[in-house]
């Protein structure tokens, strides 16, 4: 390719870059959160590589959503200092009456597009038992209360919970005649639990927390005490792709829920956590990667990687690990990508 060629593609990628997000100004932004006015804002740094990763999430979602408002903080300093932004990218919520909510959930655009719907409802809907089953659907993760007009301590708790977690779930309500309870939807993975006790102070929001985390979650530094302290065996799987790691969570569903009690499945970014793979026996760099850790015994058994990662491969390899038909990783990198101790059946 010429010198020249090159210049001018260079140039076109930059231009697409700069002129990617569309920022809007601390005078426009005050004008489009009052008046009634609700906006979903991302407070951004554009040099950093998180706000760089969420461009490519946020720009679809704009595209439809008139709604969505981008601060460049670097240009809006004293507006971003206002808000008490402190880290980049920053997503909230301004419903236009005064209130702000902020976004904790994945950066992602349907989980972005899921949060701005939850926020146009109520923290609790309302419901009858006519809109019961279609609101049980409307998002991955619904709660729904069965609540006795008596139980009136419980119905505060309920809106205080579903108050701090609204970013994350939808929460609905129906009155009943019957024992107060509430019923846990989680629709991806196609579990469904509830509570009735309730008579401990800490039981709801424990039920809540129970049920909001994921069937298969995301390893990162800041959860990794949770999931080393849980009792469980470890399986990890690497990737250096979103797609990747997404497309993992829909085929390891059967056998996450067939192992929940004794392991827990999560997916790790390998671009942020590369250094983790290391001590679980694969490889550096080769990803994706699967491996087995049990924290109790230190022992680790890396997924051979000439298998396939589907959902029977991996389930019989979790029980050949339990019938002791693997052996530990004996802390060396096997030369030959085959040479794995994994006797087949």
């Amino acid at each position: 390719m010429k010198v020249s060629q090159f210049t001018t593609i260079l140039t076109f990628s930059l231009v697409d870059y700069i002129s990617a997000w569309e920022h809007t100004s601390g005078e426009d932004f005050r004008r489009a959160i009052s008046g009634h006015n609700h906006a979903l804002v991302a407070f951004i740094e554009p040099s950093t590589a998180p706000c760089q990763a969420l461009e490519s999430e946020w720009l679809p979602i704009a595209e439809s959503e008139k709604t969505l408002i981008s601060i460049d903080c670097t240009s809006e300093a004293a507006l971003c200092s206002e808000f008490d932004i402190i880290s980049y990218p920053t997503l909230r919520f301004f419903d236009g009456h005064g209130g702000m909510r902020s976004y904790r959930g994945p950066r992602k655009a349907s989980a972005i597009k899921s949060f701005l719907k939850r926020a146009l409802r109520p923290a609790v809907s309302r419901l009858s038992e006519k809109k019961l089953a279609k609101f049980s659907a409307v998002d991955d993760i619904v709660f729904i209360a069965h609540l006795n007009p008596e139980d009136e301590h419980i119905k505060d708790a309920y809106q205080k919970i579903a108050s701090q977690y609204q970013d994350r779930a939808s929460f609905g309500s129906l009155e009943t005649e019957g024992q107060t309870r509430v019923v846990c939807y989680k629709n991806k993975d196609a579990q469904q639990s509830k509570i009735s006790d309730l008579t401990a102070i800490d039981a709801l929001p424990k039920f809540v927390q129970t049920c909001m985390e994921p069937l298969i979650g995301e390893f990162t530094r800041a959860n990794e005490m949770k999931y080393l302290q849980a009792g469980k065996s470890l399986v990890f799987f690497f990737s250096t792709t979103s797609k990747d790691r997404e497309a993992f969570v829909d085929t390891m569903r059967p056998v996450a829920k067939m192992y929940q009690e004794y392991l827990n499945f999560v997916t790790v970014d390998a671009n942020e956590y590369g250094d983790l793979a290391a001590p679980l026996g694969i490889s550096p760099g080769r990803f994706p990667a699967l491996s087995v850790q049990n924290p109790m015994f230190g022992q680790v058994f890396p997924y051979p990687s000439r298998d396939k990662t589907t959902a029977e491969n991996v389930g019989r390899f979790v029980m050949d690990i339990v019938q002791g038909k693997v052996k530990p990783w004996d802390g060396q990198f096997a030369d030959d990508e085959d040479d794995h101790a994994h006797d087949e059946l």
